[in-house]
């Protein structure tokens, strides 16, 4: 525990991390990875390059430092942060780096001399969470290896199929190499996908959604190929026949078990969790009738899933929305359109809705504002974020 004295400490750097938190964490990637370039087989370089990583550390370290005295509220980021280091393969002895450049890059862009008491307090204060995380992590692993199909690290895995979905988007059917049993995941958890590129130096680790459902006995990854994307280009490029080293299934992002009505909002290839949830609320006996389905698109021939969703919709009867937002036919979702489809589904919102949105984060932004308008609680609207999370 720390004491009330290093608490204190820390609180007073507060107005430094507000003026200066993204100038600290962009210093500090830049330490951490020229100092100890072995980590860039774990940092994805783009995240970097864009600014996202830094500002997303920028905004947890300011929670942390404003809430020392009741960690509790910082519990589902923890979380969420742990499942994405596992899905990385972080060690614990990676910590103590990373805890040398953050206090290093605190040093630098605050001009603190060395021994200066605000750098012993947040050495402390990273010691202290970093433990958290170490032990948060190592349960993870353990829960991931002992589970029906798991393991420890990084599997290889077949593409055993692929089927295109869009002129841009592609799933991946994927088999153990091994012939072992796939392992069993909670629907809108992702995948640590780790790829070695042909003349390139370091490893590239992306996260993928699944878009499959366990008792389907696969796999399915179904990545858009973007036009800077490293990974997203490679897989896109890959055979049946090829294989992918893969993390076990991890993410808190999951089905709301409390919730009696479900809406699910996606947008472009951020349907891929939120169809892995749906076939999850159907298989738990939620009554079809409690769901609502939005799939918004560019256009008509980026419509994702459509013949699966289709006879999935014919077999089991929830209600499905499809919006395009281009075009001559489009017409934007908003609170008033999510509010008549939910009327028309007979959906009450109300506390006992949960709604899921993944997306773009300026959709999801607007999409959670709409619903709030609609008197869906805030604590019932959950949002998945790919890359650096963000607040939406």
């Amino acid at each position: 525990m720390l004491t009330n004295e290093t608490i204190k400490i820390v609180e007073s750097t507060i107005p430094l991390l507000a003026e200066h938190g993204e100038e600290i964490t962009r210093h500090f990637y830049d330490k951490l990875l020229t100092e100890n370039p072995e980590l860039k087989n774990v940092f994805n370089p783009s995240n970097q390059a864009q600014g996202g990583q830094a500002k997303a550390l920028a905004g947890a370290v300011f929670a942390y430092a404003n809430n020392l005295n009741d960690l509790s509220v910082l519990l589902p980021t923890v979380a969420r942060i742990a499942h994405k280091h596992v899905s990385l393969g972080v060690k614990p002895e990676q910590y103590p780096i990373i805890g040398n450049a953050l206090l290093s890059a605190i040093q630098d862009v605050a001009d603190l001399p060395d021994g200066h008491p605000a750098l012993i307090a947040w050495g402390e204060a990273y010691g202290m969470l970093a433990d958290v995380f170490i032990n948060a992590e190592e349960n993870l692993y353990q829960e991931n290896e002992n589970s029906p199909g798991g393991w420890r690290g990084f599997r290889e895995f077949i593409i055993d199929d692929i089927k295109m979905e869009s002129p841009n988007v592609k799933s991946f059917y994927l088999k153990p190499k091994d012939k072992g049993a796939t392992p069993s995941f909670k629907g809108g958890q992702y995948v640590g996908t780790k790829v070695i590129l042909e003349n390139e130096k370091y490893e590239q680790i992306r996260q993928y959604s699944l878009s499959s459902f366990p008792k389907q006995g696969y796999l399915r990854i179904t990545p858009k190929a973007e036009p800077k994307g490293v990974v997203s280009n490679y897989l896109h490029q890959a055979k049946i026949g090829s294989s992918l080293l893969l993390q076990a299934p991890t993410g808190t992002f999951n089905l709301d078990r409390e919730a009696q009505n479900h809406i699910f909002i996606a947008a472009g290839v951020g349907i891929t969790p939120l169809i892995s949830m749906l076939y999850e609320a159907l298989d738990n006996n939620v009554n079809p009738d409690n769901i609502l389905f939005i799939q918004t698109q560019h256009d008509a021939e980026s419509e994702l899933f459509k013949q699966e969703l289709a006879a999935l919709k014919e077999k089991t009867g929830f209600h499905y929305q499809v919006q395009v937002t281009a075009g001559n036919d489009a017409n934007y979702v908003n609170e008033q359109r999510i509010g008549q489809w939910a009327k028309d589904a007979d959906i009450a919102l109300a506390n006992d809705t949960a709604v899921y949105l993944c997306g773009p984060k300026s959709f999801m932004s607007a999409m959670k504002q709409d619903c709030e308008k609609l008197n869906v609680s805030s604590s019932g609207i959950h949002f998945e974020m790919f890359g650096p999370t963000e607040a939406v």
